[in-house]
């Protein structure tokens, strides 16, 4: 009788016929009833215990398979994924008494070993190009770059964690949740930068992302110290690719195409007449306190691209552009049902080019009025150009009238209509 074999996850491996050897997978499977079918048993244990050790990869091998490859350069183990052979990663944890001159030394180590050995990995290259074992980290040495985490000594308080990027021996970059001033600043080791570097490297470790020269001093001091403190400007690191200096802009420059170099520009524009980058305004536009912090704008004449003054009113509900409004309701203003309502107020304006009370709300709460100028407004019924316009007996629209109570006019028609409803620009008087 035959022997049906299954895998694990319980799928049929291969059916094994009485008296005979089975070599689907690594191992061999012997039938009923085989003659000598010990050996075979025997040679399967000593490929198991092996790992089926040789410099060729097992034949026929299952998912979960290891193998250890004794190729040249290799004793490395493997795992079989379904697809291929993998290296199962390992490293090793050297006897710290083995080195010279403080160097770990190996004896037949094989290309991608790992080493720890005194606080630092290494790696083992094959020995190409001479290199043979190659520091990967941690450590302070000149060979390569790295990040550390630790905790940094203030002057004062409890240390500090700080995640701190070198490159060689020199720290280019400090990350940290607070701002403090290291204790164990040392400017002497950044004094093969140039000159001027030494004074200005990590005395502040500030909240965030600190390169060497940046102070993080909050507010900042006049922008023509040197150097800005919170910027990098004093040491030359900086962050490119970001708006580097964006917190302390020192300069302003043209970069061509606008004008002469001789031509002076008014704010934010800058001009070299000087020979120098400066700031110029025109003596007629000015800023004046007026003692409350906001300041005035003294100009002789300004522009708008829109036409209409309006303010804002506290409302009953939203309303839309156009609307006509009165004063009255639950809040400051309403709509009307009455014909040439005397409490008229004005007309919702979307756009208007002056906004006074501009922070009393916003245009659902405290729609825009326009007091004077030009607006779209809802209008019914039949009107011509010129027709005095007041409140209709439709609730937020206007309509034409010949003679009414000057109290009652909401303005003057820029536009006509036959009939029906619609929107027409309206003077507002």
């Amino acid at each position: 009788m035959s022997y049906i074999l299954n895998k694990t996850d319980g799928s049929v491996l291969t059916v094994v016929q009485d008296a005979t050897l089975d070599q689907t997978t690594s191992l061999t499977f012997v039938g009923k009833n085989y003659a000598g079918y010990g050996e075979y048993f025997e040679e399967n244990f000593v490929g198991l215990l092996e790992n089926f050790a040789n410099t060729a990869q097992p034949v026929n091998p299952l998912k979960g398979q290891l193998w250890f490859n004794t190729g040249p350069n290799k004793k490395q183990l493997n795992v079989y994924d379904g697809n291929r052979f993998k290296g199962i990663g390992s490293v090793t944890i050297d006897d710290p008494n083995r080195t010279v001159n403080g160097a770990p030394v190996y004896t037949n180590t094989s290309t991608g070993d790992l080493f720890w050995s005194q606080g630092i990995l290494y790696g083992y290259d094959g020995g190409a190009n001479g290199a043979g074992l190659v520091q990967i980290g941690p450590t302070e040495g000149n060979n390569f770059s790295n990040w550390q985490f630790g905790r940094q000594s203030p002057t004062t308080g409890d240390n500090i964690p700080v995640i701190r990027g070198y490159c060689g021996t020199l720290p280019v970059v400090a990350i940290s949740n607070q701002t403090f001033t290291p204790s164990n600043y040392n400017p002497s080791q950044y004094a093969n930068l140039g000159p001027g570097i030494a004074a200005n490297t990590f005395t502040t470790v500030a909240k965030g992302i600190s390169l060497p020269g940046a102070t993080g001093i909050v507010p900042l001091p006049n922008p023509n110290s040197s150097p800005v403190p919170g910027s990098t400007i004093g040491s030359g690191f900086y962050f490119w690719g970001t708006a580097a200096e964006s917190l302390s802009s020192r300069a302003s420059y043209i970069t061509g195409g606008v004008a002469p170099a001789s031509t002076n520009f008014y704010i934010p524009f800058v001009g070299t007449s000087s020979g120098s980058t400066q700031l110029l305004a025109d003596p007629n536009f000015s800023y004046i306190a007026d003692g409350t912090g906001h300041g005035v704008l003294n100009v002789t004449a300004t522009a708008a691209y829109y036409a209409d003054l309006a303010e804002r009113y506290e409302a009953d509900t939203v309303y839309d552009e156009g609307t006509v409004l009165v004063i009255g309701g639950a809040k400051e203003v309403t709509v009307t049902s009455i014909f040439a309502d005397t409490r008229v107020a004005g007309i919702v304006s979307k756009n208007p080019a002056y906004l006074m009370n501009k922070d009393a709300g916003t245009d659902e709460t405290h729609p825009a009025i326009a007091l004077k100028g030009r607006v779209p407004c809802k209008v019914e019924g039949y009107i011509k150009k010129g027709d005095l316009i007041v409140t209709s007996s439709t609730p937020g629209y206007g309509c034409a009238a010949n003679s009414v109570s000057a109290g009652a006019v909401i303005g003057k028609a820029l536009g006509s209509q036959s009939e029906g409803f619609g929107i027409i620009e309206v003077l507002v008087v």
